[in-house]
């Protein structure tokens, strides 16, 4: 549709006004806003020939207008002012991380908290997904109390560990030719095909003609392998989604929080394309988050493809500053994802 430059200044100071207070806009407050100098009743002509486009639409409660979703996704799409982030802007993001990251899921973590403080809203960041992960290493930590930690390391740089009890009748030195085994034969094996092993009872077969194999132990390091292949989201702000939903028991908002949990469920409604994308209520396709609106950047980490960066609010927001802080979160981890290579 074809808007006149005065309505493109209206339908953008209505978006303004309504994203800063949340109530219906009235052209008496229009007139007080706008740059140009119109009468009150010119602004309400134009109002209604918006609101005949669907771009804005009256509430029930006020004379005042609001923005459709076909009011902001015309604002998307042909008036929001954008810009991408500049070497200082990403520069900046950088030196807003604080400490050294060890691995790469401790960055992950802290960008998305990092991103959650400054814009309010909730961060999620899921790294690319990787089917060549392989096994570097494995060993066993004791502790107090006939419990020990299995550790296992990954060719990625992630450490998986998990808490085991030791039965009181078995000694930690009888486990050591089992784990020597493991870093024998499985160091340099993808991770999946160590458990497609286990899932056939070849290593378990392989592993009981050395020594009397423990079933706990085995489930134990399967349970690890399982771990350190799995796919995570990296949440920050996670129960800022309580601010803006529509829902205000927690029990109603678990299954949005479920949701967002889950990596695959993620990865279906997020773009891993360089270029931010802006989705808003059904367009997103996920009717949990129909009020809600999701900006994405895809991130590259070098020879493993593309990760995504997301930023799940309310539909009135700010867009411009949000969709620019998200590209310059994405080209940031871009660059510090190098330093992991």
């Amino acid at each position: 549709m074809a808007l006149t430059e005065r309505q493109k200044l209206i339908l953008t100071a209505i978006i303004y006004e309504y994203t800063q207070r949340e109530h219906a806009v009235g052209s008496k407050s229009l007139q007080e806003h706008l740059d140009i100098k119109i009468s009150s009743a010119t602004i309400r002509n134009e109002m209604a020939a918006l609101e005949s486009d669907d771009l804005i639409k009256k509430l029930h409660t006020s004379a005042g207008r609001v923005p459709s979703y076909e009011g902001y996704r015309y604002y998307l799409d042909h008036l929001m002012m954008t810009r991408r982030s500049t070497d200082r802007d990403v520069q900046a993001v950088i030196q807003s991380f604080r400490g050294n990251f060890h691995e790469i899921d401790d960055l992950l973590d802290e960008t998305a908290r990092t991103l959650s403080n400054l814009t309010g809203y909730t961060a999620l960041i899921l790294k690319p997904r990787r089917i060549d992960i392989k096994v570097s290493g494995f060993r066993l930590v004791p502790l107090e109390g006939h419990q020990l930690i299995a550790v296992l390391v990954t060719n990625d740089g992630k450490v998986t560990s998990q808490t085991f009890k030791l039965p009181n009748e078995m000694a930690i030195e009888s486990l050591e030719s089992m784990v020597a085994y493991i870093n024998d034969q499985m160091v340099g094996r993808p991770v999946n095909d160590v458990l497609r092993m286990m899932q056939s009872d070849e290593l378990p077969t392989q592993m009981s003609r050395m020594i009397k194999t423990p079933a706990a132990f085995l489930q134990l390091f399967g349970d690890v392998l399982a771990r350190s292949n799995g796919d995570n989201v990296h949440i920050g702000g996670r129960l800022n989604v309580l601010d803006f939903s529509k829902e205000t028991d927690i029990a109603d908002v678990k299954p949005l929080l479920e949701f967002l949990n889950n990596a695959e469920d993620v990865r279906q409604i997020a773009s891993p394309t360089r270029d931010v994308q802006v989705k808003i209520g059904r367009e997103i396709g996920e009717p949990l988050l129909s009020e809600f609106s999701l900006i994405t950047r895809g991130f590259l980490v070098p020879n493993q493809g593309s990760g995504i960066i997301a930023l799940l609010g309310p539909i009135p927001m700010s867009y411009s500053t949000n969709t620019l802080l998200t590209d310059a979160f994405g080209e940031a981890l871009s660059r510090k994802m190098i330093e992991y290579t």
